[in-house]
């Protein structure tokens, strides 16, 4: 029986292309930040061996604009996140124990986290950068420690659109799904996630 849902965040909650629009001052930034932000230093900001300020100077750098102009673009595109609404809301329903355990930098925590109160969605928030890890598996227990009340992985359920990451989640001994589309998700409510779908009032 599933008593706690882990969730993915980008492309899971929400569309994960929210940085993925440039300003009119840098009609280049989708290209610069993907290569420095999602490429070159992705894994060391990932894990928190480097922070915000070190990525935003790079690709400061890189574009030829201010530092300050490109955590300005920052938080305003960490403003404007698409979530997937239907999802959300089968969130907003269940009566289950929920956290987020999601890949992300420290930006993910001190903007996106506070401006949709996420901590009133979700009974933990559990961040790689904030764990030094990549494994869902390792941060997967990280939220149940958090969650409390005995929750074992095989009563747990990963809802994550890459499958490295279930497969990080099933190896200790953790149920999962892989997320395809809100679409796929919302019908499969009626299937192989019927216990999920159960626990909405």
């Amino acid at each position: 029986m599933i008593r706690c849902l882990l969730w993915d965040f980008g492309d899971t909650l929400a569309d994960e292309r929210w940085m993925l629009t440039a300003p009119a001052d840098a009609p280049d930034w989708v290209d610069v930040w993907s290569e420095i932000a999602g490429g070159e230093l992705a894994d060391a900001w990932n894990t928190g061996a480097i922070d915000g300020p070190r990525v935003y100077r790079a690709v400061a750098t890189r574009l030829g604009i201010s530092e300050k102009r490109v955590l300005d673009h920052v938080e305003r595109c960490c403003h404007s996140i698409s979530f997937f609404r239907e999802v959300m809301d089968v969130a907003a329903r269940s009566r289950l124990s929920q956290a987020i355990v999601t890949v992300n930098p420290d930006g993910f925590s001190q903007i996106i986290v506070p401006n949709y109160r996420l901590t009133e969605r979700f009974a933990a928030i559990v961040t790689s950068w904030q764990e030094g890890t990549l494994d869902k598996g390792v941060m997967g227990h990280r939220a149940l420690e958090r969650l409390g009340g005995g929750i074992t992985p095989s009563e747990s359920l990963l809802i994550d659109n890459k499958e490295h990451n279930l497969r990080a989640w099933a190896a200790e001994g953790g149920r999962t799904y892989l997320f395809t589309t809100e679409r796929q998700l919302i019908r499969d409510l009626s299937g192989p996630l019927a216990e999920l779908a159960a626990s909405c009032t």
